[in-house]
């Protein structure tokens, strides 16, 4: 069955946890590592064993993915909040806090035709796109509208309270693919922490 499963944490403490990451990493940011953490978390859930990190590599744009493999996957961090998907399709995420945008962003990621959407929702749907092409922040996000990204791929645009704050979640993957079981939860830290604890 095809799948898109995706878990958002808050970010924690990690220097207990004894993890194996890809080679190409050459210094590694405790986010990063977060997010490999749910990655393989999610894969274990799924198939009863650890990813082998060894089988990660990155394309030639820059984006990691799994080789010799048909699934995919995709990380995003934000200040708090740390976030892997898992699919059987491409896909392409992203996770942002509330925050102003300043304006010399604004003129990089603003198209004519972005009306009446908050910003921030507009960055967070742009770079999940762009993402998902495989490009990241090599797209110009001013040339695309958020219709126009909306014509070529399923987008799902979340906002989530969180202590009175947002949290804007966007994910894009292909609109040729049908009757995918989507799913996108929150999981608190100290059930990863014991997860890896207890294997």
């Amino acid at each position: 069955m095809k799948y898109i499963e995706t878990y958002i944490t808050k970010k924690f403490d990690i220097c207990n946890i004894n993890f194996h990451m890809p080679k190409f990493y050459k210094s590694i940011k405790d986010e990063t590592k977060m997010s490999y953490l749910l990655l393989n978390y999610m894969y274990y859930k799924k198939y009863n064993k650890f990813i082998n990190m060894d089988n990660i590599n990155k394309d030639k744009m820059g984006k990691p993915i799994f080789l010799n493999n048909n699934l995919y996957f995709n990380i995003s961090h934000s200040n708090n909040y740390t976030s892997c998907c898992l699919a059987t399709v491409n896909v392409g995420i992203d996770i942002e806090e509330d925050r102003i945008i300043k304006e010399t962003t604004l003129k990089k990621i603003l198209n004519e035709n972005d009306k009446d959407i908050e910003y921030i929702k507009i960055w967070n749907i742009k770079e999940a796109y762009s993402k998902y092409l495989g490009i990241g922040l090599k797209l110009n996000f001013s040339k695309i509208s958020i219709n126009e990204i909306k014509q070529n791929v399923n987008l799902i645009n979340n906002i989530y309270s969180i202590n009175n704050k947002n949290l804007y979640f966007s994910l894009c993957y292909n609109t040729k693919e049908e009757n995918i079981y989507n799913n996108i939860d929150f999981i608190d830290s100290n059930k990863l922490i014991k997860f890896y604890s207890l294997t």
